[in-house]
């Protein structure tokens, strides 16, 4: 069984291959996928993604990991977008948006109705969100000004109440508040995760994360969940009670 690790590795090579103009055929076997310089029937070549990552309104440092992710797996073709340029068209092109953490109610407002607007174009024209701690609040379902603009998801958020658990550790870590309600984070560091073992994880059973923030949800049965948290690790550290989390 490959580790998450090999696969990485394995992705990496062959995105610096398309970076440099290499003729990359992608075919789809089962539920998994194969990469060749061969052609068999119904392959298709790799294409080589446009990139954007956004650094306007409401975005915070974080943005910077996106970039060196993208990097240490090879793709350098990276657009960098504020709130104005998404507004003036400038996801025509991109084939990704990565959207990182910060501040969700500034990223709505920032954006707004005309940025809503061409982010679900976006999306419904077959671009793939990438989003992470804020930017995965973003397209939640949401009755909150602005928020509301950007109800692409259908899920139900959990770490999400009125009234607070006490924190055992890092109190300006714990919690943000979210409307009349707050959003709360039960823990930081190491979570597992199980796989449905599919591409990118197959044959890759169990992966072992940081959490940082953003969301745990629920997600409707027509969704494709990728992975499911499993339990915490020795290196998970709580910030409430142990039950609670």
């Amino acid at each position: 069984m490959d580790s998450f690790l090999d696969i990485y590795k394995s992705y990496k090579a062959f995105n610096r291959r398309v970076a440099r103009g290499e003729r990359i055929y992608f075919g789809q076997q089962g539920p998994g996928c194969s990469f060749s310089t061969v052609y068999r029937a119904n392959d298709r070549v790799l294409e080589y993604p446009k990139i954007g990552i956004y650094t306007g309104m409401g975005a915070s440092h974080s943005w910077l990991w996106f970039v060196e992710l993208f990097d240490r797996v090879g793709f350098y073709e990276i657009a960098f977008l504020n709130e104005d340029e998404i507004q003036r068209d400038g996801l025509n092109g991109l084939d990704v948006l990565a959207m990182s953490g910060g501040d969700t109610f500034a990223m709505a407002e920032g954006l707004g109705a005309n940025g809503a607007h061409k982010l679900e174009e976006f999306i419904r024209n077959g671009g793939l969100y990438i989003g992470s701690c804020a930017g995965a609040y973003l397209p939640l379902n949401s009755s909150k000004k602005n928020l509301n603009l950007f109800n692409y998801v259908n899920v139900k958020i959990t770490n999400l109440t009125k009234i607070l658990p006490e924190a055992k550790r890092l109190p300006e870590k714990f919690c943000t508040p979210y409307g009349c309600s707050f959003i709360f984070h039960p823990v930081r560091e190491e979570v597992k995760l199980t796989t449905n073992g599919v591409m990118p994880f197959k044959g890759v059973g169990e992966v072992f994360a940081p959490l940082y923030g953003g969301p745990s949800m629920i997600a409707a049965e027509s969704a494709q969940v990728l992975a499911h948290y499993e339990g915490f690790t020795d290196k998970t550290m709580f910030l409430v009670d142990d039950d609670i989390a």
